[in-house]
């Protein structure tokens, strides 16, 4: 796993009732018990930690270490420095023992005596970009000084020019670096193929200094005379996470889906269903925008079926869904990795016949059900937000509007995860208030409190 799998995990261990306290006493126990294997009694060991929960996971060891070591804790900043709750708990159990505190205001004339053992528990998984001051003074100064050197899960700035030199790594759960030592910190296996709320909160996030499109243009080629809905709830959906929602559809949905809403750029194609002669229109709306949603309402036609075979030749990122699936019927060689499918279990079966079929075309596939199965057949998750209720018409569409707002600027796999989950919580939401007595149309109103409470959990 990488460094965005390994948070996702943790926020979503909390989510299914693991919690973090309970999770920061394990790591920082099982830090404890390896360094006693390793190095024995009666050491003198230096703890140094930073401000968030890698140094809480300090906190916990020092406290372990310290029933048959001297031990001294170095703080960066001051406690007020501290900066999650369960850090801040565990520094204040400290208050309470003999290891000594010091703290680290700043690094000019720092002095550190020789300890046995120099343990970092600085910065941990959360490092982005080099080390700054004081860290990088720190780690330059923790390197020079005798003695066995350990870290807390991942040496500080080990994917930096300027890291700690760690004897021995004890990372957490699973392995973060080549030469690790692995402990469990008790998050059960089967946590891993769950999907939670941090498949969304660690997706990529706008820059301050971002412009208009840089967080994603998604083109919808969807809609016909009677199935012009579907296009607007993806495109108010997608709408949600990216910045500009084209819909290219037939001449009979446009005047409708305009008027539905100012926030989409509606190009109208020239006959009342997709046609073969607007492929060309379609393919250069498409070489714009990150990501095509093939599909929504487009009907069954023929020609709109072999139409739809020829954009897929043409485009590389795609989500498809509805009629989109049924013209991939025996075409399944156009599809590339970095497509997204929605189908049904009726669709899926339509469509592979096997899962063993399903894994050849190396695409991502999102089948829907009372427990979604998300797999691309290398990765599998299950999601099991949502409820009967969104047997409704139209919420199949907003999950595709979600997967491809989310697919615009991420992983092909995480958009996925991200979409099954908000859009099964948003239904949730909408169950709690109104029993079954919601429509999609509520469900899209509601994806906005859904993306924030995932933001904010």
């Amino acid at each position: 796993m990488n460094e965005v799998e390994t948070a996702i995990l943790d926020c979503n261990s909390r989510y299914y009732g693991m919690d973090a306290i309970q999770l920061m006493e394990n790591a920082g126990r099982n830090a404890a018990e390896e360094i006693g294997k390793r190095y024995g009694r009666d050491n003198s060991i230096g703890i140094f930690c930073g401000p968030g929960n890698n140094g809480g996971d300090g906190f916990v060891a020092a406290r372990f270490l310290s029933q048959s070591n001297e031990v001294t804790v170095y703080v960066v900043g001051t406690p007020q420095h501290i900066r999650t709750e369960d850090a801040r708990k565990n520094w204040h159990i400290l208050q309470h023992t003999h290891v000594k505190k010091v703290m680290i205001r700043d690094t000019v004339d720092l002095s550190i005596p020789d300890h046995d053992i120099i343990v970092d528990a600085l910065l941990g998984t959360g490092l982005s970009g080099e080390l700054r001051e004081p860290y990088k003074t720190l780690v330059k100064t923790l390197n020079s000084l005798p003695g066995a050197k350990v870290s807390v899960d991942v040496p500080t700035g080990y994917t930096t020019s300027v890291s700690f030199h760690a004897d021995v790594t004890v990372s957490m759960h699973y392995p973060k670096t080549d030469d690790c030592t692995t402990v469990t910190i008790g998050v059960p296996a089967a946590f891993e193929s769950l999907v939670g709320p941090g498949d969304v909160k660690f997706l990529k996030k706008r820059r301050k200094d971002s412009h208009k499109g840089d967080n994603g243009r998604i083109l919808i080629v969807g809609g016909s005379r009677e199935y012009h809905g579907a296009p607007i709830y993806a495109g108010l959906a997608a709408s949600k996470v990216v910045d500009l929602v084209i819909v290219a559809c037939p001449a009979s949905a446009a005047p409708v889906i305009k008027e539905a809403t100012p926030d989409f750029i509606v190009h109208p194609l020239s006959s009342d269903y997709l046609a073969v002669k607007d492929v060309p229109t379609v393919v250069e709306l498409a070489s714009a925008c990150d990501v095509v949603l093939l599909g929504p309402g487009l009907g069954m036609q023929k020609e709109t079926q072999k139409a739809c075979c020829e954009v897929l030749s043409h485009i590389e990122r795609a989500v498809i869904d509805a009629d989109g699936l049924k013209a991939l019927k025996g075409n399944l060689h156009l599809l590339s990795p970095n497509t997204i499918l929605t189908p049904h279990k009726g669709e899926f079966a339509m469509l592979f016949g096997s899962i063993e079929e399903a894994a050849k075309t190396r695409c991502t596939i999102i089948q829907k059900g009372a427990c979604d199965t998300i797999s691309n057949g290398v990765k599998t998750k299950y999601n099991y937000t949502g409820n009967a209720g969104m047997t409704t018409g139209g919420t199949g569409d907003i999950l595709a509007g979600l997967a491809a707002g989310f697919a615009a600027c991420n992983d092909i796999f995480q958009a996925a995860c991200a979409a099954a989950f908000v859009n099964g919580l948003a239904g949730d939401i909408c169950f709690d208030r109104y029993k079954f007595h919601y429509t999609a149309s509520d469900v899209v109103t509601t994806l906005q409190e859904a993306l924030s409470w995932c933001d904010t959990f």
